[in-house]
């Protein structure tokens, strides 16, 4: 029989390990660098050794995603798909398309990745041209629009026109926040944030604030310096991805007009709409980047449908009202979030 005294000195050995592990802080990183023309930044806390390699594996990440879906890199396999050249579609590729499919079916076409040539001859596209908009010109190019019209048969895509672009650019920094997540998961570090121009997932909390990782919305129309920030959220666990045309646009030199970024893939509209931005969360970054766009691109209507009907997201829709008031929707979900 173990006698009395040996149980009390288990015991007590076993609170004093307790005690100093409770003790110990976990290491705190932070990767920082440019990636698909925005920054990333990468924060995570890890209670084992400081891994030396985690940096040089996410730089992998990355350069596998520009070169299978990067439309500024002449050689990558999405810009050979463009020329219509013979090229094998990678898993990466396959994967994101797949998930494509499945977004626009659920937004009603109002996410849509061939709208390549529209981004182009808006001026958004890889070369930035201005061309003078006319409205023949965009029923011609609506014509290549349609991503119904595209398909994968044995590793390759087949296009019903062979003019159509494809451009995945509105959900691969969502995906890629989600890869490296994973990638963050698989080393068992739980506690994280990943940013890559402003597409974020965490996990975990901010062991210096003891508490969730904390995001702040920017305000599309601030009018004073302390006035940055339209509100805050408390992200655990969850995704978020913010879409606005504030920043990206251009002013036609002609007309006037100011054309944004975000283009309604359906009308081939490129105008500035009521909409200046679209928050959504969702368990996965994707899901959150993709309806953030299909929901930029339609009317205010339509994007509040979206968030009613679709269980996996919930929203913050920054607006002007009929009397050009700044406005928001914001769904019952999404508000359990703001602090």
């Amino acid at each position: 029989m173990i006698s009395g005294a040996r149980i009390k000195k288990f015991f007590l050995i076993i609170l004093i390990i307790l005690n100093f592990s409770c003790d110990i802080e976990p290491n705190y990183t932070v990767l920082k660098g440019s990636t698909f023309g925005t920054y990333y930044q990468i924060k995570f806390f890890e209670y084992d050794e400081k891994n030396p390699i985690i940096d040089k594996e996410i730089d992998s990440i990355f350069d596998h995603f520009n070169s299978s879906l990067s439309t500024y890199i002449s050689s990558s396999i999405i810009s050979k798909v463009n020329r219509n050249e013979k090229v094998l579609l990678d898993d990466l590729f396959i994967d994101v398309f797949n998930k494509s499919k499945i977004i626009h079916e659920k937004t009603s076409g109002h996410f849509d990745p061939s709208i390549g040539i529209l981004l182009d001859y808006a001026g958004f596209g890889p070369k930035k041209n201005e061309n003078i908009i006319s409205q023949d010109s965009l029923n011609i190019i609506l014509s290549t629009v349609g991503f119904d019209k595209v398909e994968i048969v044995d590793r390759q895509i087949k296009k019903l026109n062979y003019r159509t672009k494809l451009d995945f650019n509105a959900i691969a920094k969502g995906y890629a926040v989600d890869v490296i997540s994973e990638f963050l998961n698989s080393k068992s570090i739980n506690d994280y944030m990943v940013d890559i121009g402003g597409e974020i997932r965490s996990s975990g909390k901010n062991h210096f604030k003891d508490m969730s990782w904390s995001i702040a919305i920017d305000n599309p129309l601030p009018d004073r310096v302390d006035d940055k920030f339209y509100t805050r959220i408390k992200l655990q666990n969850a995704a978020i991805a913010t879409s606005g045309n504030y920043r990206n646009f251009r002013v036609d030199s002609a007309t006037g007009k100011k054309y944004v970024h975000i283009i309604n893939p359906i009308s081939g509209q490129f105008e500035q709409t009521k909409i200046f931005s679209v928050s959504v969360l969702s368990k996965s970054c994707f899901v959150s980047d993709a309806f953030a766009t299909a929901m930029m691109a339609g009317s205010l209507d339509n994007a509040q449908k979206l968030t009613q009907k679709n269980d996996e997201i919930e929203s913050l829709i920054i607006y002007l009202d009929n009397n050009d008031e700044i406005k928001s929707f914001s769904s019952e979900g999404f508000q359990e979030f703001i602090f």
